[in-house]
């Protein structure tokens, strides 16, 4: 796909039209199509569904376009993410310099240890999804979750009610692999999962550097980046329940 300056013209026209919030469209027959975003934070951005249904019926999506106000064309992990997910590429215009680049799908997978944070894509139970993916070729349910569920008594306790459905069961001491549910911090529900690791802290999927110690864990807690860490105290008093996945003992 090229970039006509035509092209160019009419989305930069909307970026203005949106600035400082991030403005959001999709290219349909060589033609952008401007969408409302309806996204809650100025540094993200969500097509409105009717939008998106408009411009799909006017005929196959070939990009998707979206600013970056007051920042580059570089792609955040959450755009490398859903660039992979559309399987589409991306157009992202930077301004208020006039920039514009084109991302392709290249395979991009976040890494396990130095992730950032996004609630719902890349939170600690997605970190814990594609542990048990790259690590142990497990693949595991996923489940739909609104920020901040566990502090509403009304709400379902995500972890507690859907370990089973997931594959897992409880045991009493934790093994390579395992995953300990913990609760941190005041709030409702246990809202917080870690892999165990032991003293084998070495990931087979990505290269990761020596980590002093033993009895190590991997997580993510929330808008923080995923990291290894020694398991001491102050997590063994978070644990809820030790649970392990009903696959792992073919590993």
């Amino acid at each position: 796909m090229k970039l006509t300056a035509k092209l160019k013209k009419a989305i930069f026209t909307h970026a203005e039209q949106c600035f400082p919030r991030e403005c959001c469209g999709v290219i349909v027959s060589d033609k952008y199509i401007a969408c409302r975003n309806i996204a809650e934070s100025d540094q993200q951005f969500e097509i409105h569904p009717e939008d998106l249904a408009r411009a799909e019926d006017q005929g196959e999506i070939q990009a998707y376009v979206h600013s970056h106000p007051n920042a580059s064309t570089q792609a955040s992990e959450l755009d490398l993410h859903q660039i992979e997910l559309h399987e589409k590429p991306w157009v992202i215009c930077a301004l208020p310099d006039v920039e514009f680049q084109i991302h392709q799908p290249f395979g991009f997978k976040a890494p396990l240890v130095g992730r950032d944070f996004y609630h719902g894509w890349q939170d600690c139970y997605a970190l814990i999804r594609d542990f048990y993916s790259r690590e142990l070729n497990i693949e595991l349910l996923n489940f739909e979750r609104d920020d901040r569920w566990w502090e509403s008594k009304d709400h379902a306790s995500l972890y507690l009610d859907n370990y089973e459905n997931a594959g897992f069961y409880e045991v009493s001491e934790p093994q390579y692999g395992d995953m300990l549910i913990c609760k941190v911090g005041r709030t409702e529900h246990p809202n917080h999962a870690v892999v165990w690791l032991g003293d084998n802290g070495a990931l087979k999927s990505e290269q990761t550097e020596a980590c002093i110690g033993s009895t190590l864990i991997l997580h993510h807690l929330y808008e923080r980046k995923s990291v290894r860490e020694i398991f001491g105290q102050q997590w063994s008093e978070r644990v809820v329940k030790i649970v392990r996945h009903r696959d792992v003992k073919n590993h």
